[in-house]
């Protein structure tokens, strides 16, 4: 079994093949995040507050602002404005090493910040240049329906009583070694911070559903992450739960099986953060059939969030066979099949898109999803995968409409002939 590591630094360059511009400049500012939170967190510097690591790093705060928006950032496209100049780099370098930063991590910050830098001097003559480029860059207009979700979101935190920060949907699939014309599937998921604004029982946090194109279903056979599972709720990966531990129950029903959420405090001191996981061995098939046309994940909103946060990760070997695109589909009419709910009628016009997660996977850090890095080590430690050979796509989306169906789909390719 190849061993994974939490580490998410480990690759500082995008292959030459790789540097258009968009690619590069997306894989320069990951890393640069990846970094800082890395730095930060070392350290014990306080990511939510601007002051408070001014203060801890002796630093102007015009300077941990900058640095702040880097790392908090919800659009690639706008961090560069905020990438401190040389000086103010040099500051924030000696700033963390007085702070107690270990020299591995400071030099995992002076080469990303390196690598932003030889980024801009390849694409553009100047920092200015890069804004005009990425001005024009497309589809980085603001959402018209942001302002309408956010005010559906705080409605429907009061109609249902229950909200979340994030709802984390994570698909990894590669192709099965004993078969490669099928593809094992490991699927992760869950919220972070969320809460019962009032007495609630009874709310699903995980529904696992699974059909073909025509709603029929596959066989599956889903096998715990967690390496210490807890037979009443295996799926649960009990090592990275936080906050108020839940109490979760399973039932089964005529379509598969619901997580539900038990009676537990109301408010912050019945906050928690949880997360589920699991491996399926060799039931997506690879290429289309009589079946399947396509592939298709599904990430059902069903609970009042403030950021989605979906991942499609692929092994190399199948990167150039998906072209995914992601879309959401309305669930006004109530239906249950949720096969039959998604067509041009129920589509929404939003405009968020799949973004490309570079070479490496240094660009899953998130402020967003806390231990994100170590929740996926374990997962591709327990299916025996190396990160290294993965690659992907990521999806935010702020204050996802519910109810709804979130999809990430691609054409399934023809199988080749022998």
């Amino acid at each position: 079994m190849t061993r994974t590591t939490t580490t998410t630094n480990s690759h500082t360059e995008l292959p030459q093949e790789s540097r258009d511009f968009h690619a590069h400049y997306l894989f320069t500012v990951q890393h640069l995040r990846s970094t800082l939170i890395e730095a930060y967190q070392s350290i014990g510097v306080d990511i939510e507050s601007p002051r408070e690591a001014a203060r801890q790093l002796k630093l102007d705060k015009n300077l941990t602002w900058k640095v702040s928006r880097i790392i908090k950032s919800e659009d690639d496209v706008r961090i560069a404005a905020s990438v401190p100049g040389p000086s103010g780099i040099a500051k924030l370098l000696d700033g963390l090493t007085g702070a107690g930063a270990s020299p591995v991590v400071i030099h995992d910050v002076r080469k990303s910040f390196a690598s932003f830098s030889d980024m801009v001097e390849l694409h553009t003559t100047d920092r200015a240049s890069l804004e005009l480029m990425l001005d024009s860059w497309a589809d980085m207009g603001a959402d018209p329906l942001e302002k309408s979700r956010k005010l559906a979101y705080q409605g429907n935190s009061g109609i249902w009583g229950i909200q979340a920060a994030v709802r984390l949907s994570c698909f990894v699939v590669a192709p099965s070694e004993a078969d490669p014309a099928v593809l094992d599937y490991v699927q992760l998921g869950g919220y972070t911070n969320l809460q019962r604004l009032r007495p609630t029982a009874g709310w699903p946090l995980l529904r696992l559903r699974a059909f073909n194109d025509d709603g029929s279903p596959p066989i599956a056979n889903m096998k715990p992450l967690s390496p210490n599972p807890d037979p009443s709720v295996p799926l649960l990966m009990n090592d990275f739960l936080a906050g108020n531990h839940p109490d979760v129950r399973l039932r089964q029903d005529e379509r598969g099986i619901v997580y539900e959420l038990a009676e537990g405090p109301v408010g912050r001191t019945g906050l928690f953060s949880a997360y589920y996981g699991y491996i399926d061995r060799g039931s997506l098939t690879r290429y289309r059939d009589e079946h399947n046309q396509m592939g298709e994940f599904l990430t059902i909103i069903n609970t009042p969030m403030e950021m989605l946060v979906c991942d499609l990760i692929v092994h190399q070997d199948l990167a150039e066979q998906f072209a995914p695109q992601a879309r959401v589909y309305g669930r006004a009419s109530g239906l249950m099949d949720e096969h039959e709910q998604r067509d041009e009628g129920t589509l929404l016009p939003l405009s968020e898109k799949l973004r490309p997660l570079p070479v490496g996977m240094a660009s899953l850090a998130t402020p967003l999803v806390p231990r994100y890095p170590e929740l996926v080590s374990q997962a591709f430690e327990t299916a025996g995968w190396d990160l290294s050979a993965f690659t992907g796509w990521r999806l935010k989306l702020p204050y996802p409409p519910m109810p709804a169906t979130v999809s990430v789909g691609f054409e399934l390719p023809t199988r080749p002939s022998s």
